[in-house]
C-alpha cells in the first residue's frame, strides 16, 4: 500500500470514497463524521475538503458511484440472451438486489433529497442525474428486451422508479410488513400491463368495457 506521500491525488480520492462508502453504509449520513472518515481513510481532513468541497459533496460522489454500478447492472441484464420476459425478470432482479444488499443507497438518496436537496444545488443535481440515468437505462432495457420502441416508455420508467422508491421507503418504515416477493410480483404485473396496453391500445379499451359492463 502506498505511503501517504507516495499516493497520487486519484489514489487519495479513491481511498476517501471507499472509506466513506463503508462508513455511510454502517452509520448513515448524520452518523458519519468527517474526523472518522479521515481516520478510516488515512487521509487528512483538509484533503477530504480539497477533493470534495464538503461532506455533502463526498456523499454525492459515493451515491453516484454506487448508483452507476447498479444502473449498469440493470442495463447489462436486459442485454443478455433470453426471451423478453426473462430479460425483464433479470432487470427487476437487479433492482431488487439493491434493496436486499445495499438498502442504504436509496435511504441516503431519500434523506438527502429531503434534508439538503433544497439548499445544496450540487447534491440536488447529482440526485437528478442518478434518476435520469436510471430512467434512461430502463427505457433502453425495454427496447433491448422487446426489440422495439415502446410508446411513452419514459412514463413506464418513471412509474417503475416510483414503485421502487415506495418499496424502499416501506421497507425502511415497516420491514416486517413488506414482502419483496409479493412486491416484485406486483411490480412485474404492473410493468407488463403498462407495456402491453401501449403496444396494443385496444387492450385498454377492452378492459374498460369489461369493467363498465360489470359481472354478467
Amino acid at each position: 500500500m502506498p505511503r501517504p506521500k507516495d499516493r497520487t491525488p486519484q489514489e487519495s480520492r479513491e481511498r476517501i470514497v471507499q472509506a466513506a462508502t463503508e462508513l455511510f453504509s454502517q452509520r448513515g449520513y448524520s452518523g458519519a463524521g468527517v474526523d472518522e472518515l479521515a481516520a478510516r481513510s488515512g487521509i487528512a481532513k483538509t484533503a477530504i475538503y480539497y477533493h470534495f468541497g464538503s461532506k455533502e459533496g463526498l456523499l454525492a460522489a459515493v451515491l453516484e458511484r454506487a448508483a452507476t454500478a447498479w444502473i449498469e447492472g440493470i442495463r447489462a441484464a436486459s442485454q443478455q440472451a433470453g426471451s423478453p420476459l426473462e430479460r425483464l425478470d433479470r432487470s427487476l432482479a437487479g433492482m431488487r438486489t439493491m434493496l436486499e444488499e445495499r438498502p442504504w443507497i436509496l435511504k441516503l438518496v431519500q434523506l438527502l433529497a429531503l434534508e439538503v436537496g433544497e439548499h445544496k444545488p450540487d447534491v440536488r443535481a447529482t440526485i437528478q442525474g442518478i434518476v435520469l440515468k436510471a430512467r434512461t437505462a430502463i427505457v433502453d432495457g425495454l427496447h433491448e428486451s422487446l426489440g422495439m420502441d415502446v410508446p411513452d416508455a419514459e412514463a413506464i420508467a418513471n412509474m417503475l422508479l416510483a414503485m421502487f422508491d415506495g418499496i424502499a421507503f416501506g421497507r425502511m418504515l415497516a420491514p416486517d410488513l413488506i414482502s419483496l416477493d409479493d412486491m416484485f410480483d406486483e411490480v412485474r404485473r404492473v410493468v407488463m400491463f403498462m407495456v402491453a396496453t401501449r403496444i396494443r391500445p385496444e387492450l385498454l379499451v377492452w378492459l374498460h368495457s369489461q369493467i363498465e359492463g360489470g359481472p354478467q
